[in-house]
Order: structure tokens, then C-alpha cells, then sequence
């Protein structure tokens, strides 16, 4: 391997992390050096859209904590979240890929860069003691030259595997939540693709063949019939019959990511009883039943909820 990857390999593996500043600032880095080849100087600015795009994908879809004090946020997470606040108050709850509507945000880059001046640029390259020779740094006009721009390029897909390695370990420390790896697959490049529900209609309908909305008690009419996860999808991220119920599709729109209440969740587990019951008189039994079965035996509504809740 090249000297050059081997050391940048090298500050990715075992540089010291507070939060995950230093992998969002070398991911835009290679990113920048793929798609504008002819670039011979990158300035913060244009690293500091790309970085608001990573953290926007993965907070809107997953809340993901970026750092380990929820009430001592960095401040370029804390500047995502605020025009994700924004952008919901104006366009509602459904997720969208920061790609799809940045026209529509007012994405902070002076500030952005500022951060990246002061806290990421001149500490990134720094091991244990050591300065590594990855770029020349011009901190005063927030700018770099990569050295090896075109090795960047050759080897960018081993790197942005390794980036999201080291990603995910400092996620799992700062979020209680399943699937992180998963997740940050899913956000990386705006891939995340959804299996469709309606395979799971068939157990609903043995609880409730009249389509009566979990939330509202109210018959649902045939257009607005949807399914949900009481549990947030944003937390659980799987498909699973223990989660899902049918609700109207407006109540479905308006109520996001937000985690259900104790009655909620008293009342899922109470449908999931009644629901494995009436399968087992029916005498199914597959995959997604014995998943429900297991569901009950070990309380997992009960214990996701509270992990939800951390």
C-alpha cells in the first residue's frame, strides 16, 4: 500500500475522537477530491455543505447523536438540528434527503467553516503526538491542498469503508439504539431503500378485519388505510409484525418520529397477546409469527421503548 494511505489509514484508525467531527471532515475531503478531480484547492466552504448533508441524512432519518452529551451538542450538529426544527415546522415531518431539498435550507457555511478552522483541520493529522503529511493547511484563508489527491481517488472506496467503521464505533457510544451500522449504510450516499408492508396485512387483518385506526379508534376508510410502526422506525429501523398496526394515513403523517406514550405502548402490548392467540388458533406459524412469539416472551415493546427513550 502507499505510503500516503497508509498513513492516512493510520489517523482514521487511531486518531483521538470527541465526537465525529474528524471522519465528516476527511469523508468531504475524499469526497471532494472523486468528484471535482481538476480541484486544486479546496476551501472549508464547499467541505462544510457536504458535512451539513452527512449529518442532515442521518439526523432526519435516525436521530443520531453525534457526540456523547445530548445537552453539550457540537456545534455543527447543533446548527443541523436547528434547520431540521425549521424545515419541519414549514414541509412537516417526512424525512427527505438532504440532496432533494437543500435549495429550501439555509445551510450556515461560514459558520460551518469557522468550526472547521478553529477545532478540525489542524488536529485531524495529529496521532498520539505525531503530525502525519496529509495536506497543506492554509487555517487563515480555510483552505487545504491535498498531497495525494489522485491516490484519494484510487483508493476512496477502501477509505469511506473504513470512515464509517470508525463512524459507527463512536455512534454506538453516543446512541442507544440498534442497527447502527445500518443505518449510516443507509445514509451513505442516499441509498436507503424500503420493503413495502403490505405482506404483513394479513396478520393485521386476523386482529382487526375492520380496519380500525390503533391510534383514534376510528373505522379507516379504504384510501386512507396505512400501516405504522408504534415504535419509531428512526430507532428500530426493521420491519417487524410486534411494531405494526393500522392507522389512518393523515393521523400517520402528522405524528413523525415521535416515541409513543406508556398507554401506547401498554396497548400494543395487550394487541400483540391477543394477536399471537388468534394465529395460533388459526395455525400459523412462520417466521414473522415465531418473531411475534418472541416478541411477548421477552417484552422487547417494553424494553425498546425505554431504550428509545435513553
Amino acid at each position: 500500500m502507499e505510503k500516503y494511505i497508509y498513513d492516512l489509514c493510520e489517523v482514521i484508525r487511531h486518531g483521538e475522537m470527541e465526537n465525529t467531527y474528524k471522519m465528516v471532515w476527511i469523508r468531504s475531503i475524499i469526497e471532494t477530491c472523486v468528484i471535482e478531480p481538476e480541484l486544486d484547492i479546496i476551501h472549508f466552504d464547499q467541505l462544510s455543505r457536504k458535512i451539513f448533508g452527512y449529518y442532515w441524512n442521518q439526523t432526519i432519518y435516525f436521530d443520531l447523536e453525534q457526540s456523547p452529551n445530548p445537552k453539550k451538542r457540537p456545534e455543527i450538529y447543533q446548527l443541523v438540528v436547528s434547520e431540521i426544527d425549521q424545515y419541519r415546522s414549514t414541509y412537516g415531518f417526512q424525512p427527505q434527503w438532504f440532496s432533494k431539498i437543500e435549495n429550501k435550507l439555509s445551510i450556515p457555511l461560514s459558520r460551518i467553516s469557522k468550526v472547521l478552522a478553529k477545532d478540525v483541520c489542524w488536529r485531524f493529522p495529529l496521532v498520539a503526538g505525531v503530525e502525519f503529511d496529509l495536506y497543506d493547511l492554509n487555517k487563515k484563508g480555510k483552505t487545504i491542498k491535498v498531497k495525494r489527491p489522485d491516490l484519494l481517488r484510487e483508493y476512496s472506496q477502501l477509505l469511506f469503508e473504513l470512515i464509517n467503521y470508525r463512524w459507527v464505533q463512536k455512534l454506538e457510544e453516543f446512541n442507544h439504539a440498534p442497527r447502527i451500522a445500518k443505518k449510516v449504510r443507509g445514509t451513505d450516499g442516499e441509498k436507503l431503500k424500503r420493503a413495502t408492508l403490505t405482506k404483513f396485512k394479513k396478520y393485521l387483518d386476523i386482529d382487526n378485519p375492520d380496519h380500525i385506526c390503533f391510534y383514534t379508534g376510528a373505522k379507516i376508510a379504504k384510501k386512507d388505510l396505512s400501516i405504522d410502526h408504534v415504535l419509531p422506525l428512526s430507532y428500530l429501523f426493521s420491519d417487524d409484525l410486534w411494531n405494526l398496526v393500522y392507522v389512518d394515513r393523515s393521523y400517520n403523517s402528522s405524528k413523525g418520529n415521535r416515541i409513543p406514550s406508556k398507554e401506547v405502548i401498554e396497548k400494543l402490548e395487550k394487541r400483540n397477546s391477543q394477536l399471537l392467540r388468534k394465529i395460533g388458533i388459526q395455525g400459523t406459524d412462520d417466521k414473522n409469527v415465531q418473531e411475534l412469539k418472541f416478541s411477548t416472551e421477552n417484552d422487547l415493546v417494553r424494553k425498546f421503548w425505554i431504550g428509545c427513550q435513553g
